[in-house]
């Protein structure tokens, strides 16, 4: 079994949100095996190398993967599956992470199926936690699921590795349906959402889970609010170092406001002003001046980057489907950048942030959406940024990746799915100044070792027109900022824009 592009192996791998710490130590049942296990700076293959001789090759451990099934769940909402699929995947997701454990991972498979892995721990506790994802999305899905039965919406089945992995390095979908099945078959006389075995030592804190299946209260602690206000509650959190001016930004503090305004964007493919970025503006008191886009985040504090990304996410969820609602029909509707921190994205709380982007059709995520990163702090690594993009990559069309004069990440960006890289002149800091002849000149050099590396540029917030047309005739894929047009309320109309307007620029 080679862990090849297309194995369960490297989409187990990509789970991982970060790869093993260097100084820690690696089990006693590696010790003996030909491939050491991943270091934080290791990549995704030399991951799944590893995942694939710990769980398939060495003979002492007789591991085996744990099917979380929600065929019940599907079965019981019938044709409200279709509307329901992406919330409940970012559900699952979001409890998964939640109690699986550092360096155990997981994927999914197919609409319904989540694999989870576990070389990191016995086979009684791989169990024990497979068993704590099934309790916990039962109480999740009960919250949304209104029917009357008591019977477990979320089932978990156990496959050996070498059953259900072929030697092509793909799962066995006959041998994993039929363990599904079998459990299945026995929830209505068991009660239990796996099957019975012996009983198992729980873990510290954690109550038998073999006892049995209780019935499950329909409680509303997963409503999600449309989160359409404006004046926000503090997030409680001291005030860090900042990261671009600490007299500027911090914490948010109780009563502050925020505000979402559009950029328009010209973009190369097509030449026109076919794009619009979403641009935060925060302002903490009233008669403060506004702070915009990533200088209202400040640095390490992960409260708030994520109360201002929610805010993003779903006041551009609001105003998407607003616009979408009020265009005619026929009329092609612009692309959606979306720029989340990494301080959100990196966190175990991500999926909090993404939620409402489940409220847009998969076409429109498919066809008009792009995510961008930014804020992405010195010293990250290629599996770590790898990870991150993962995730995003499935929630839109395409990954860009924000960077800085100092950074280099181009080669990287392309080797991981980023589509492209790019600068926000408001993000330079006061070394970084220069005059328009010098600026072209650096992103002019900027623009060649991108194409080197088979990926795309762009830039952010250009004042002056000669700036705009410098970039435009020297090969960006995208521009916006004052120099090009003013921000706006919402997503408007596709505008022509042909590269020929800017040549006097």
């Amino acid at each position: 079994m080679s862990a090849s592009n297309a194995s369960v192996w490297v989409r187990l791998a990509q789970s991982l949100k970060t790869l093993w710490d260097d100084d820690k130590p690696a089990p006693a049942v590696a010790a003996s095996g030909k491939v050491p296990r991943p270091t934080a700076r290791s990549t995704v293959e030399s991951a799944a190398e590893w995942l694939e001789q710990m769980l398939a090759r060495n003979p002492e451990i007789k591991a085996k993967l744990h099917i979380v099934s929600l065929g019940e769940y599907r079965d019981s909402v019938g044709e409200k599956w279709s509307r329901l699929a992406d919330k409940v995947a970012i559900i699952v997701d979001q409890v998964v992470r939640r109690n699986i454990g550092r360096g155990n991972t997981f994927c999914r498979d197919g609409e319904d199926c989540w694999i989870l892995a576990f070389p990191e721990v016995s086979p009684e506790e791989a169990k024990r936690r497979t068993i704590a994802v099934v309790e916990e999305l039962g109480r999740f899905l009960y919250g949304q699921h209104q029917g009357g039965e008591d019977r477990p919406v979320a089932i978990a089945a156990e496959v050996p590795v070498a059953e259900a992995v072929g030697e092509d390095g793909e799962f066995n979908t006959v041998v994993i349906s039929r363990a599904v099945a079998e459990v299945r078959s026995l929830v209505s006389t068991s009660g239990l959402p796996y099957l019975p075995c012996a009983p198992a030592a729980p873990g510290p804190g954690v109550n038998d889970p073999l006892k049995g299946w209780t019935s499950l209260d329909r409680r509303d602690e997963v409503r999600r609010d449309d989160m359409k206000w404006e004046t926000i509650e503090g997030t409680g959190v001291k005030k860090p170092a900042a990261y671009l001016d600490p007299s500027i930004v911090g914490a948010l503090p109780p009563g502050a406001s925020l505000s979402l305004l559009w950029r328009p964007t010209w973009v190369a493919m097509g030449e026109a002003i076919s794009a619009y970025g979403a641009r935060l503006v925060r302002r903490d008191r009233e008669n403060d001046e506004p702070i915009e886009g990533c200088r209202a985040y400040p640095d390490g504090d992960v409260a708030t980057a994520l109360a201002l990304d929610r805010f993003v996410v779903n006041s551009a969820v609001r105003d998407i489907r607003n616009a979408a609602r009020n265009a005619p029909e026929g009329v092609p509707q612009p692309s959606v950048i979306l720029p989340l921190s990494w301080q959100s994205l990196a966190s175990d709380q991500r999926n909090s942030v993404v939620f409402a982007l489940s409220d847009l059709t998969q076409e429109t995520r498919n066809t008009r959406l792009v995510i961008e990163i930014f804020h992405i702090p010195d010293g990250t690594t290629t599996p770590e940024l790898e990870s991150v993009v993962s995730f995003v990559g499935t929630l839109c069309r395409e990954v860009l990746v924000r960077t800085r004069l100092s950074a280099r990440r181009t080669s990287v960006a392309a080797e991981i799915g980023v589509s492209m890289v790019g600068l926000d002149l408001s993000e330079f800091r006061p070394e970084d100044k220069m005059s328009d002849e010098q600026l072209l000149a650096v992103l002019e050099r900027i623009q060649q070792e991108t194409a080197k590396d088979g990926i795309g540029c762009y830039l952010w917030s250009a004042r002056h027109r000669k700036v705009v047309g410098g970039v435009v005739q020297g090969g960006f894929e995208m521009v916006n900022g004052p120099g090009l047009m003013k921000d706006i309320p919402r997503p408007a109309m596709v505008l022509p824009a042909p590269r020929t307007r800017f040549a006097a620029e």
